[in-house]
This record gives structure tokens, C-alpha cells and sequence, in this order.
């Protein structure tokens, strides 16, 4: 080996020493001076339990988190309750989040990953972590979504990952391996969901706006609605009518209305409908419905389109529960007759004994449900009052007239009817006959059914059975001569 080459080589692996150096090996984390390096933990200092105040900024809405009493709410909605188990586990997320690649970028360049600020093209979202005492606020810029695959996995494979950057660092653009997919500045995007259900409903009386009242009951659990007042030629449209309470079973809302926007007049809850609903656990509501901007076009000049209306709830709730559980027969103990035979009191103990069994097992079932049916009364009483925006679907079949909740029964189809013989398939072919009906396919003969023969005339009956056969040949023999067209011979050609 030359001299000249053995220098270059020592010159390359002088520069490979030093490129592994500044890159570090294996998980090890390291600064290299200008920021954070791979495998980095971004909010190191993160106190957990101390964070009282989450805002999250975007270019187009924004939301504020507030911990108030060991409460999280959601402080652009009145002070509503918020998602804890949301909140909880987005703030685990970025207390673990660590850099999975560096990525070197000045902030003309922050547009490529989406993670301009707020108000500018391709901005991201901004998410600010703050403690009562300050001193440990933190915050993130996050940005698009990122699928490739990383230097921290040897770049084997892809997975979900996201653009961020920490203000205050120009110089630095970071890949995290969690998507965190679910942050987002819509306020309603924060809200606890299902703050009432209406489970098991038994009546449901419901008064639209202009006075006129519809009873629907159910007599019993799992029984088919029943409308007060129909006729006998008419029955419930059951695809308008069908569980009308169904939505309700497990209520979810598109957002809580607040301030100006919840004024009577804009929801429609001035002039509402009204659905009281009763259930078999002893729960009953009372719904106000309310219809505000927007409504369905269907005119000869305009086609129908999509209804853009927006519909609006409040609710009160109340419940008769019951303090006591009535004893069931099989129960009660029974007493031991003093001239019983010991037989009989053996058999009298062991009964008694099953029934004190089974009294415990269902008070204990009972004190349970009563436990639970007391706990959901006492927390959708915290949700009452409050104003929601549903979504269309849940909300239409409420404002439904009785034409459209209520039909004519459909007839059903006489036998026979357009003049078909009783019984026979319609539109058999020409010269088709079906045996023992003479004439039967034929157009133009109404086909005869033979009389079957009286009991006094049991002996003639082969007699008879002969000559309709005949007559039946003979039928067939006139129709296929009357149908058949003529054919010309072959020429021989």
C-alpha cells in the first residue's frame, strides 16, 4: 500500500471517529451543545399532579382546561365538567414523550412540518401545560402527522408518529413516536360525554309546540310501543316511532350551549317540544326540544337538501325509588305444625333454610341496585338544566307530525284477485294444462273442477272418473290441434 492511500485512510477513519462521537452509540442520550439529541425526554421537568391549567391554541379555535376542587372543567364551556380520563391521559403522554429523531430546521422552514404559529399558513396546535406556582410550566408546539420510520428504530419499519418543536428553540424540529391523536382546541372535543340515559322507558308523553299530544306506552319491559288514541284501520309508523327514546338510552351531544348562544329564542326551547318519560326503575324526565336556525328545503324550485337545522335539549329528572323490597313467596317461613312427622319437619328445615338463603341473596341484590340507581340520580342531576345541541338524527323524530307517526294498516291480498282461478299460478303457458282441471291454462276456457262423488253414488265413481278422463284427452287432443300452426314441409334444399 502506498503512503499517499494509507493517509487518506487514516484521514476517513479519524473522520468516522469523530462523526460517532458527536452521534453518540446505542440509547444513550446526549446534547450536543444546540438542543436536545435522540431518545431526550421534551418536558423533563414536568410535575404531574401539580398541572392545573391545560390551553390548547390553534389557527381556528382554542380551549382552557381549569382544575378547580380536584374538578377538571372546560372554562370556554361555563365551567362544564371535563373528560378526566381524557385530560389524564394526554398529560401521561407528555410527561413520557421522548425525541425519536432530530431533524434540523430554522423557523422559515416550520411550514414543511406544519408547525408555524398560530394565525400564519400551516401553523400547528400550541399546548401549554401550566402549575399553580408556575414553576413548572411547559409547553409544545405540535405539528402533522408523521408514519415513517425513525433513527431510533434502525429505521425498520413505520409507525405513528407526529412533528413537534419546543418554542424557544429555532434550531431544532423533533419526531415523536406518539401521534397524540386525540389533542384538539375544540372546546367540545373536551366535554364529559353521556350525562343522563334514559334505560328501560315505560311511558312517554310527548306535547309538541302547537298543543297536540301523543301517549306512547309499554306495558310491560321488552313489549312492543303502543300509541293512545288509534283507530282500528290505523298502526305506528315504526320508522319514525320505533324506540323513539332510544337516542336517549345512552345521551351524547354535539356541545354544550352557553351565554348568548343558549338565549330561548335562538335554540327554540322558548316554544319547545315536550317529552316526559317514565321508566320501570322508577325514573322520570322531563325533555324540552327545541329547534333553532336552519331547516329542510323541499320546494318545486328547489330540490330537497340535507337538513341544516339545529336542535336543542334541556332536561330535569327526578326518580321514586323504593326503600323497601317487597318478599317474594318462595320467601316466607314457613312454620313446623307440633304433630308434624319428623319427615315432614326435616323436609319444612330444609326448605325454610333455602328460602332465608334466597331473601339474603335478593337483599343484597337489592341494597346493590339501590346503591347504583341513587348514584346515577345524583349525577345527571349535576348535568340538568343545561343546554345541548344534538345532533339532527336524534332529535327529528320529536318534531314529527301524525301523519308521518302514524299509518293506515296495509290490506292484505285477497286470493284470486284479477280474476285468477283460486289457487292457480298466474300466466301459465299457452297448451299448459294442469291434470284433473280440463281447460286449465287455456285462454278463452274457464277451466271445470270435477264434483267429487256423493257417498250413495260411491259405486259409479270409477265410471266417472273413466269418462272425465276421456273428456280430459280429448280437451288436450283440440287444444294442441288449435294451437299448433301449420308447418311447410321441407323443400329438400
Amino acid at each position: 500500500m502506498k503512503a499517499k492511500q494509507l493517509v487518506v485512510l487514516v484521514v476517513l477513519l479519524a473522520v468516522a471517529v469523530i462523526i460517532a462521537a458527536l452521534m453518540g452509540g446505542g440509547d444513550s442520550v446526549k446534547d450536543d451543545g444546540d438542543g436536545l439529541a435522540e431518545g431526550a425526554v421534551l418536558m423533563p421537568e414536568l410535575p404531574l399532579n401539580e398541572v392545573a391549567q391545560v390551553v390548547i391554541s390553534g389557527s381556528e379555535d382554542s380551549v382552557e382546561l381549569e382544575r378547580k376542587d380536584g374538578k377538571w372543567t372546560v372554562a370556554s364551556r361555563g365551567g362544564y365538567s371535563a373528560d378526566f380520563t381524557k385530560i389524564s391521559r394526554i398529560l401521561k403522554n407528555f410527561r413520557d414523550l421522548k425525541v425519536a429523531e432530530v431533524v434540523r430546521a430554522a423557523p422559515g422552514k416550520y411550514g414543511r412540518f406544519e408547525l408555524n404559529d398560530a394565525k400564519q399558513d400551516k401553523s400547528g396546535l400550541l399546548v401549554e401545560l401550566k402549575t399553580e406556582g408556575g414553576k413548572g410550566d411547559a409547553s409544545l408546539m405540535l405539528g402533522k402527522r408523521y408514519s415513517g420510520a425513525t433513527d431510533q428504530s434502525g429505521r425498520q419499519g413505520g409507525g405513528n408518529g407526529r412533528y413537534v418543536r419546543v418554542p424557544g428553540n429555532d434550531k431544532q424540529v423533533f419526531i415523536v413516536s406518539d401521534s397524540l391523536y386525540d389533542i384538539d382546541a375544540k372546546p367540545s372535543a373536551w366535554l364529559e360525554r353521556n350525562p343522563f340515559g334514559i334505560q328501560k322507558p315505560k311511558a312517554v308523553n310527548l306535547v309538541q309546540s302547537d298543543g297536540v299530544e301523543f301517549k306512547f306506552d309499554r306495558k310491560e319491559e321488552g313489549a312492543d310501543v303502543v300509541l293512545e288514541g288509534l283507530a282500528e284501520d290505523e298502526e305506528l309508523n315504526t320508522t319514525n316511532t320505533g324506540s323513539i327514546t332510544a337516542p336517549f338510552a345512552s345521551f351524547s351531544f354535539k356541545d354544550v350551549v352557553v351565554g348568548d348562544d343558549a338565549d330561548p329564542e335562538k335554540t327554540g326551547l322558548k316554544m319547545p317540544v315536550m317529552a316526559n318519560v317514565s321508566t320501570f326503575e322508577g325514573f322520570n324526565y322531563a325533555l324540552k326540544l327545541g329547534q333553532g336556525a336552519g331547516e329542510n328545503v323541499n320546494s318545486e324550485e328547489q330540490e330537497a337538501t340535507v337538513s341544516d337545522a339545529r336542535y336543542y335539549l334541556s332536561y330535569s329528572v327526578s326518580a321514586e325509588l323504593p326503600d323497601q323490597r317487597v318478599a317474594q313467596d318462595d320467601e316466607k317461613i314457613q312454620e313446623i305444625a307440633a304433630d308434624a312427622t319428623e319427615e315432614d319437619k326435616k323436609s319444612i328445615e330444609e326448605q325454610n333454610k333455602a328460602a332465608e338463603g334466597l331473601k339474603k341473596q335478593r337483599d343484597d341484590e337489592f341494597v346493590a341496585e339501590q346503591k347504583r340507581l341513587k348514584e346515577k340520580l345524583a349525577k345527571e342531576k349535576l348535568f340538568a338544566g343545561i343546554v345541548y345541541e344534538l345532533d339532527n338524527w336524534s332529535a327529528e323524530k320529536f318534531f314529527k307530525k301524525r301523519d308521518e307517526l302514524v299509518k293506515k294498516k296495509e290490506k292484505p291480498e285477497t286470493p284470486g284477485a284479477g280474476g285468477a282461478p283460486t289457487g292457480l299460478p298466474p300466466g301459465l303457458p299457452p297448451g299448459l294444462t294442469i291434470p284433473g282441471l280440463p281447460g286449465a291454462g287455456i285462454p278463452g276456457i274457464t277451466p271445470s273442477v270435477p264434483e267429487l262423488p256423493a257417498e250413495e253414488d260411491q259405486k259409479s265413481a270409477p265410471a266417472a272418473n273413466e269418462k272425465a278422463t276421456k273428456d280430459e284427452s280429448k280437451a288436450d287432443s283440440s287444444a294442441e290441434e288449435a294451437t299448433t300452426p301449420d308447418v311447410p314441409a321441407p323443400t329438400g334444399e
